[in-house]
């Protein structure tokens, strides 16, 4: 792994670790908070995406309950941007609607468990294909760039991706005009053309 990579992963879990110390100050016994990464710090992670220095600035985890549990207020409230703690790491915790990038139904049911030595934060990796569809509908320059990169690694299959990306566009078909399932069903395709070397470029 560059060195780029290994600052970044050391970066984003000093950050982690830190937040589930300020967080082992307020849980009650028991609680804990279910963290799913998504985006750049996702593959800086776990798939050693190589990062050049101030490659992300942000850790992006997954909103998906509503009203927004108590620990995940108040990490927030912590490490959230423009916050001391996040100009101290020079990272911040970023929650994304699970609607907005969208994420595939039961996402969560096919991530497993980052295990660490945390007491109160429970880290989550994406199913790959999960992860990618993620990035099919904004597909700008740094998506197409990650993209890339896992399907460099071997990490992607055509199947898989657009079952994902199926899952994550469940309520709509083809035939609904719904615009932003086409465009993302559009960017699908430019993907499954490189990965099975028709096009060299995404």
């Amino acid at each position: 792994m560059a060195a780029e990579a290994v600052r970044m992963v050391e970066q984003i879990l000093r950050l982690l670790t830190a937040l589930d110390a300020a967080l082992a100050e307020e849980a009650k016994e028991g609680e804990r908070l279910n963290l799913y990464l998504i985006g750049r710090s996702a593959l800086a992670l776990h798939y050693h995406l190589d990062l050049a220095p101030g490659g992300t600035r942000d850790v992006d985890v997954v909103q998906f309950q509503h009203p927004l549990p108590p620990l995940f207020r108040k990490a927030l409230e912590l490490f959230g941007q423009g916050t001391a703690k996040a100009r101290a790491f020079g990272l911040y915790l970023e929650a994304v609607p699970s609607g907005l990038p969208p994420l595939p139904c039961w996402f969560d049911k096919r991530s497993h468990e980052v295990h660490g030595e945390w007491k109160v934060i429970r880290l989550w990796q994406l199913e790959v294909h999960d992860l990618a569809a993620t990035k099919l509908l904004s597909f700008r320059s740094q998506d197409r760039d990650d993209l890339r990169f896992l399907c460099d690694e071997g990490q992607l299959h055509a199947e898989g991706l657009k079952g994902s990306l199926e899952s994550a566009f469940r309520w709509t078909t083809e035939k609904d005009g719904d615009t932003s399932r086409d465009r993302a069903f559009a960017n699908l395709e430019k993907v499954i053309a490189y990965l099975d070397g028709r096009s060299r470029i995404l």
